[in-house]
């Protein structure tokens, strides 16, 4: 369960953190990186994030900081994740697809309990690319749903994992 954790926390921060490098007026190098795909901006919004390096590289550390704004309390949820690899421009191979409990992943992320108030928070988290991952394009998606089924956000990105 821990390596599930760590890959799950590993997707979160590529999947979650808009970066400034994806678009933004600070996209200095043009790379690819997260997109919205909410249906609706009233429940939560990512800000000032940023992920690095970038490409990724098995082994090695990565970092991802930035601000969350949350509009209305989180009382309970679930996160669904899902990260594919094309591999060799043939098959997709999924290594993760799995629905978790939101408010245990807020407890590691932002290290605070359920319910959550709105508010803004600030999130750093750093660890470690495992190695399981092949070299190549990686795609994800995050979604978050509340206790009603409610989708409060939505992102996908495609990432590079070099050797």
């Amino acid at each position: 369960m821990g390596r599930l954790v760590e890959y799950i926390l590993l997707l979160l921060s590529v999947v979650l953190v808009v970066s400034t490098l994806t678009g933004s007026t600070n996209n200095y190098y043009n790379e690819p990186g997260p997109k919205d795909c909410s249906v609706t901006k009233k429940f939560s919004k990512l800000i000032n994030d940023s992920f690095t390096p970038y490409p990724l590289i098995p082994g090695k550390n990565y970092n991802v900081q930035g601000t969350i704004l949350i509009n209305k309390t989180v009382e309970w949820g679930t996160i669904h994740f899902t990260l594919a690899h094309n591999f060799r421009n043939t098959v997709n191979i999924t290594f993760v697809n799995e629905k978790l409990n939101l408010c245990d992943f807020i407890v590691d992320l932002l290290k605070l309990h359920c319910p959550v108030p709105p508010g803004i928070y600030q999130f750093n988290y750093t660890d470690t690319v495992p190695k399981l991952f092949w070299p190549g394009r990686y795609y994800g998606k995050a979604a978050v749903y509340n206790e009603e089924g409610e989708e409060l956000m939505c992102q996908t990105i495609d990432v590079n994992i070099n050797e």
